[in-house]
């Protein structure tokens, strides 16, 4: 299993959202960027996980505990 430093801290911000079961635009939103931008930190999440989809990033993450800020 890969482990949490294997993504930057960007991306950490955006599966910690994505495991709260938000939207890219509205992690867009929150986060002060891009759609697109959102888009390709899912992407890269999915690739250095080794994940199919956001369902098993999001479970990952809540296995690691991480949880977005407030």
């Amino acid at each position: 299993m890969a482990r949490p430093s294997a993504l930057t801290a960007r991306e950490l911000e955006v599966l910690a959202e994505l495991a709260e079961g938000r939207t890219n635009p509205e992690i867009a939103e929150r986060l002060c960027v891009a759609r697109r931008t959102v888009a390709t930190h899912v992407e890269h999440i999915l690739v250095k996980l080794g994940v199919p989809n956001r369902v098993a990033a999001a479970a990952r993450a809540v296995a690691w505990g991480l949880e977005p800020a407030p």
